[in-house]
């Protein structure tokens, strides 16, 4: 960690900070940070009276970048809460130390503990932290709704779930309208559920590489981001979710372990309703790309997490709508004149680059840019081939001839949002499309590229 270092922090930042906790800056470390638009750093702060203390900050790097200040602000709250009025209800997290909403930064006392459930190799191991998280999850879900006024009680779970439906529709239009999310969200918009039992606080984004380990128990929660009054299955959904990247154990144990520990009886069909609701809402208004949106943390990884989003939810809503999926063709294609360009930079990158480097933040950096070298290479070689057989194929579904993918695409766009296309038509179109981006990104997903839903049941394994 080096002493002092607030240039290491954005311009300000470290100034608030001081101003925030009373307290001199005496080390920063930056780290990679979390969610969509989130970074962090570890900080070593020294009191007035000579007190030092390890702390962790997670910070906005754009500050009007993902997220929002009523959402900040809601996170800042239950942390307080769960350090203060309400800290012996059995739910751990780092010790709340300051917020910081004109920067929508967060100070955290350091607690040990590992994120990286994948380091997890012992099967017993394993059962065992992800029984404690789900423990922990119960316990979060048992602490009375309205004992954190700020979290906002008020208004029912089917309104909370339209709105959600809408401001999907909304990002989907200002991103100019995908047919995946139309269908998708037509789907939701007919099967919302009735109200649950008992609305409960909603930490909202539970799961593996959100919470901190030791000594084979959970250390602390984290990523509080997007925590809310509302319904206990969300939560059970949204670790659906998080499984796709870092699972943990069958699903079915875990939900066994949460009713266990005293959680509300696990609703199957609300799960699955909350989880293609979530992974829509991922998809729609997806920025990435977009000129006039600020840059992410790391776009190689940011394209890889969206592309499993895609892909996921295409094969999601044909489950739901029961719309079968033929095989989509993948043509092959000789490597081209640029392709040994590519080869020599992936190779400078892995075997000198990463390896020099100190600085954990500059490593992610540079690992997210060879998943982008890995995309341009795939798009050198096949992306004008899958183009022209994504051509083809929506030029006969449409009975007309178009000139270019993107015209075609719009046309289909344009029979789904008014009714003209059935989804039993237009479903297949929409994972045809996304089969072929999956293939020009597999190279950079690695093991992502297989990623699906894991069974909810034992019945959906069999």
């Amino acid at each position: 960690m080096s002493g002092g270092g607030k240039d290491l922090l954005p311009a300000g930042l470290g100034d608030a900070v001081e101003r925030a906790t009373g307290a001199t800056i005496a080390g920063v470390k930056p780290r990679g940070g979390g969610g969509a638009s989130r970074q962090g750093a570890e900080l070593l702060l020294a009191g007035p009276d000579g007190t030092r203390t390890e702390a962790y900050m997670n910070y906005d790097v754009h500050r009007a970048g993902a997220g929002d200040d009523q959402a900040f602000l809601r996170e800042a709250a239950i942390l307080e809460a769960l350090s203060g009025p309400i800290a012996g209800r059995g739910v751990r997290t780092a010790r709340f130390i300051a917020a910081l909403p004109d920067q929508r930064a967060l100070i955290m006392g350091k607690v040990a503990g590992e994120a990286n459930f994948n380091l997890v190799r012992d099967p017993a191991e394993r059962l065992h932290l992800s029984r404690d998280l789900m423990a922990q999850v119960a316990a979060l879900h048992a602490i009375d709704a309205d004992s954190v006024p700020a979290l906002g009680g008020a208004g029912s779970v089917t309104e909370q779930i339209r709105g959600r439906i809408a401001a999907a529709r909304a990002r989907d239009a200002r991103a100019g309208g995908d047919p995946l999310v139309h269908l998708a969200l037509d789907w939701l918009e007919t099967h919302v559920p009735p109200e649950p039992q008992r609305r409960v606080i909603v930490h909202g984004d539970v799961g593996a590489g959100n919470f901190l380990f030791d000594g084979g128990e959970v250390t602390a929660l984290l990523d509080w981001e997007l925590v809310h009054v509302g319904d206990p299955m969300a939560d059970l959904a949204m670790l659906c979710l998080r499984d796709l990247f870092m699972p943990m154990v069958p699903l079915p144990q875990l939900f066994a372990a949460y009713e266990a520990a005293g959680g509300a009886a696990v609703d199957v069909d609300r799960v699955r309703f909350w989880r293609l609701l979530f992974q829509t809402g991922f998809v729609a208004g997806a920025r990435t790309l977009d000129p006039n949106a600020p840059p992410p943390p790391n776009l190689g990884m940011n394209m890889v997490f969206g592309m499993v989003h895609r892909r996921v939810l295409a094969e999601a809503l044909a489950e739901a709508g029961g719309v079968p999926l033929p095989p989509v063709p993948l043509p092959e294609v000789p490597p081209g004149a640029l392709d040994r360009s590519f080869a020599i930079a992936l190779d400078d990158l892995r075997d000198v680059i990463v390896p020099r480097l100190t600085d954990q933040q500059a490593a992610v950096k540079a690992k997210g840019l060879a998943r982008l070298v890995k995309w341009w290479q795939a798009h050198a070689r096949y992306g004008a081939t899958y183009a022209a057989a994504e051509l083809r194929e929506l030029n006969d579904a449409l009975g007309e001839q178009h000139h270019d993918v993107e015209a075609a695409r719009a046309e289909v766009h344009r029979r789904v949002v008014d009714g003209s296309m059935a989804p039993e038509q237009a479903i297949p179109l929409v994972y045809a499309r996304v089969t072929r981006e999956t293939a020009l990104m597999a190279g950079a997903m690695g093991s992502f590229a297989d990623t699906r839903f894991s069974p909810l049941t034992a019945a959906d394994a069999a």
